[in-house]
């Protein structure tokens, strides 16, 4: 994702960790020349299952949206 909404820019960044176990994407938002990590979409190996957290951020509804649908169409689950 590289989206303009509102006053902020969106991105995502892969992110894996082996040894625990998971894979995902990160959502960084950018407004005011600071970019800060808002949320993150996670498939865990060991559940077999995504999960959807925020770090302390509220974030618009089709952002959200959008970025479990990019991370469902690109995490490869086994």
């Amino acid at each position: 994702m590289n989206r303009e909404y509102g006053d902020a820019r969106y991105t995502t960044s892969a992110v894996r960790d082996r040894k625990e176990g998971y894979a995902g994407l990160e959502l960084h938002r950018t407004s005011k020349r600071d970019t800060k990590r808002v949320a993150r979409v996670v498939f865990w190996d060991a559940s077999g299952q995504f999960f959807f957290e925020t770090f302390d951020a509220d974030i618009p509804l089709d952002i959200a949206e959008e970025l479990i649908a990019e991370a469902k169409k690109t995490i490869k689950v086994r």
